[in-house]
């Protein structure tokens, strides 16, 4: 049995999506109802916050129905070897910059990229092997989930580190 680096339960896991989620559900709603209950706006005001409550509605939908399934997948578990950790930078927008930590690892011939909490990041160490349970993402363009491939997720639910022959 290996040293548990990080373990999550499952809303954890979930828990920006759902807030995401959420987020655009409550935007739709005001904005559909401002739309059809508002009669001081004028009608091309209130017939594009319709459009626009309406498209966020269905991308909120869209995105609770891909996580859903993504769900009830279930979770993966994998050995990897720990090949580099990155602070990832990515633009937020108004010219504000957010880092996201990174876990870049490869199991046989699939490389992995992990995004972990700081904890998790911190304990790891490069070339060293882990157990990583996460659940596989599901969308309209994700890979088989037999094939060699690469994998992105940020719904780890636990690392593990085992011995290094576990990766070989």
């Amino acid at each position: 049995m290996g040293t548990v680096i990080y373990s999550a339960s499952s809303f954890q896991a979930f828990l920006p999506t759902f807030g995401t989620i959420a987020f655009m559900l409550l935007i739709a709603v005001v904005g559909l109802a401002s739309a059809f209950l508002n009669r001081n706006q004028g009608r091309g005001a209130r017939v594009g916050l319709g459009i626009a409550g309406g498209f966020l509605l269905i991308a909120g939908g869209v995105t609770a129905i891909f996580t859903l399934f993504t769900m009830m997948g279930g979770q993966k578990t994998v050995n990897v070897l720990l090949n580099n950790k990155r602070e990832a930078v990515d633009n937020c927008g108004d010219n504000n910059t957010c880092t996201r930590l990174v876990l870049e690892t490869q199991g046989g011939a699939s490389y992995y990229d992990f995004t972990v909490p700081q904890g998790a990041f911190d304990k790891t160490e490069e070339g060293q092997c882990y157990q990583v349970t996460y659940y596989p993402s599901t969308g309209l363009f994700s890979p088989p989930s037999n094939s060699a491939s690469y994998t992105a997720t940020s719904n780890v639910t636990q690392i593990k580190q085992v011995d290094l022959s576990a990766c070989k």
